[in-house]
């Protein structure tokens, strides 16, 4: 059995490691917010339903210049899965929050494009488990996984955006203090997604 001192260590422990990944993202998002003029480039905030958001989330989206096709996207989002096997371990629910950050490349000049992007996502989930006698049980998670966006977007200068594809997944790695380290599958190799946003 764990000491007090002992938990509370590893409590800090995490705790310091998920900080640390929350700044990674907060500057990279401060990267892309100033890499140039905002009146010279397209920027949008979109919605997304599965894909990288595996469940819903919401995203901002940025060219890197004003004719460059090159671009970024990162996000927060809200996962939830019934899957026992999205992190392999039998857990009767999945839940918890996630940060996908992607460099994209939209081909195209006008406003149908397809769109190819490659990122990461960095979650810290909660896994629920109930005994025999309906006691739930929750142990924390954190863990990332690869991604590519394959799909078409509408996407005008100005307006409405719409994003419509699939979202091949790769387990990279999970970490929990004191416990050996595991791989988020997220329950399916293959996520389709749909967003709606808009442009400015």
């Amino acid at each position: 059995m764990k000491s007090k001192s002992s938990v509370l260590l590893s409590t800090a422990l995490r705790t310091k490691k998920h900080f640390e990944h929350v700044i990674v993202f907060i500057l990279l998002f401060n990267l892309m917010a100033n890499s140039e003029v905002h009146a010279q480039r397209e920027e949008g905030v979109f919605v997304e339903l599965g894909g990288a958001s595996t469940t819903v989330g919401i995203h901002y989206d940025t060219r890197f210049g004003e004719k460059t096709h090159w671009g970024a996207r990162i996000g927060i989002a809200y996962t939830r899965s019934k899957s026992p096997a999205f992190f392999d371990n039998l857990a009767d629910l999945t839940r918890g929050w996630t940060f996908p950050v992607a460099v994209n490349y939209l081909i195209g000049k006008r406003k149908n494009r397809a769109e190819i992007g490659i990122g990461v996502s960095y979650g810290l989930y909660t896994c629920v488990f109930y005994d025999k006698l309906g006691h739930q049980i929750e142990d924390g998670k954190s863990g990332s996984f690869a991604f590519l966006d394959l799909g078409y977007r509408y996407q005008p200068k100005k307006g409405l955006m719409v994003r419509l594809g699939v979202n091949p997944g790769m387990a990279l790695y999970e970490s929990t203090v004191g416990k050996k380290d595991e791989a988020v599958f997220r329950a399916a190799v293959i996520y389709p997604y749909f967003s709606l946003g808009y442009n400015f």
